[in-house]
């Protein structure tokens, strides 16, 4: 096992200041994801083997901007957890955060479930359903400071699975790649429609010079008119445009 150099040198870069404590958090998750990985697919074999920088370094990227747009937060929602990318990474480096993780597959759940545990991660929720059915309860809908999301679509799709659970005032951090302004110019209309502004693209801070990506911040302005989330399934079915 590794010491973290990689991730201890570029969360130093983002002015994130890890603590022994949260090392020893970041290596025991490291460890767990690849024992589980070889019986439940959590992640690729090529990802694993990076993964201090591209899953553990990548999510902290979130942080600088979390602090710049939503410096009081207090509840955070990560849909589409999967593995806990970013959501259960951003937990260990903010623990003040209350944060709900939102993944549907149950066996990446029970990863989640397992990991909050053994980690000694207080406030945090593993939901496993739907994003469109989490939205739908009274406790969630429009109940959060930050949504962030990673890889579960194009930016239609995720502004219908993220905004009804912001809060108004509240934010959306969307990872995204290469081509994530010409998604946040045809989603425009999109947010308006769920109650967003405007998305803006912004490059991810650098943590190291090999690290690339682009976040679409979003922000809540009005409440999400009832009607979204449609249907579970439908949002990837059927994007708005």
């Amino acid at each position: 096992m590794t010491n973290l150099d990689i991730l201890a040198k570029g969360a130093d870069a983002l002015g994130i200041e890890l603590s022994n404590l949260q090392i020893g958090q970041f290596q025991s998750y490291l460890g767990s994801l690849a024992e589980w990985n070889k019986r439940t697919n959590l992640t690729s074999p090529a990802a694993l083997e990076n993964a201090e920088r591209v899953h553990l370094l990548d999510s902290l990227t979130l942080i600088p901007l979390i602090r710049r747009e939503a410096p009081n937060a207090q509840r955070l929602v990560d849909v589409g957890s999967g593995a806990g990318f970013p959501g259960l990474a951003l937990k260990i480096a903010m623990p003040e955060l209350h944060v709900v993780l939102v993944e549907a597959t149950r066996k990446k759940a029970e990863f989640l479930k397992s990991m909050a545990s053994s980690l000694g991660l207080g406030d945090v929720e593993v939901l496993a359903e739907r994003a469109e059915a989490v939205a739908r309860h009274d406790g969630y809908r429009q109940a959060f400071d930050v949504a962030t999301a990673r890889a579960i679509g194009q930016l239609s799709l995720v502004l219908e699975l993220t905004l009804p659970l912001c809060k108004i005032g509240g934010v959306l951090m969307a990872q995204r790649g290469d081509d994530a302004q010409t998604e946040a110019t045809s989603a425009a209309k999109v947010s308006n429609t769920l109650g967003g502004g405007k998305p803006i693209v912004e490059p991810a801070p650098a943590a190291e010079m090999e690290m690339r990506g682009s976040i679409a911040v979003v922000r809540k302005l009005s409440e999400t008119p009832g009607r979204f989330p449609r249907r579970d399934g439908i949002p990837a079915k059927r994007p708005l445009t």
